[in-house]
């Protein structure tokens, strides 16, 4: 198992410093370790949801479940070095190199945000909520008012208002 791993790092190594893939010197030393022990994506695929901590596939930015013991290990590297490493990779516009990982950035946190719910369809206080109510109740009651007064005062007041509406001027 160990000359496996051995082989398999010194072929990674010996991908990465191949003359033929140019730029990986020019990378910061952190970009570079990390290529040398993950190769990059396009070399090897990692797992988007946590596997088995001795599996090909197992990725470093994830928790992976141990075989045996059937405990999750911490993920080889923690939010703040994932975002260290992430941020030094987008510089050199790699970002997509780097094994998928549940941390967003940049545009990506922001496009694909859920927002709340009370910022979409905001509830409002209790007076908000009963106005439409009561405007719609307090209209009703001022086209009914003039029965309500006749009713309460009785036939004097309907002459009254007769007298009003007759005197009434128009604009011609």
């Amino acid at each position: 198992m160990a000359l496996g791993l051995k082989i398999r790092k010194i072929r990674v190594k010996s991908v990465l410093n191949d003359p033929s893939v140019p730029g990986f010197d020019k990378l910061p030393p952190t970009l570079q370790r990390f290529f040398a022990k993950f190769p990059p994506t396009t070399i090897k695929k990692y797992s988007a949801t946590p596997t088995s901590t001795r599996a090909e596939d197992a990725n470093p930015f994830m928790p992976n479940k141990h075989p045996v013991t059937l405990r999750y290990h911490a993920p080889r590297y923690s939010l703040r070095q994932q975002s260290m490493i992430y941020k030094a990779a987008y510089r050199f516009g790699i970002q997509d190199l780097l094994p998928p990982m549940k941390k967003k950035f940049y545009e990506e946190k922001y496009n694909n945000k859920k927002l709340m719910r009370g910022v979409l369809a905001p509830k409002g206080h209790k007076y908000d909520l009963a106005k439409p109510q009561k405007l719609a109740k307090i209209e009703e009651s001022l086209a009914k008012m003039d029965e309500k007064i006749i009713e309460v005062k009785g036939n004097k007041y309907k002459r009254i208002l007769k007298k009003k509406q007759s005197k009434v001027s128009t604009w011609y």
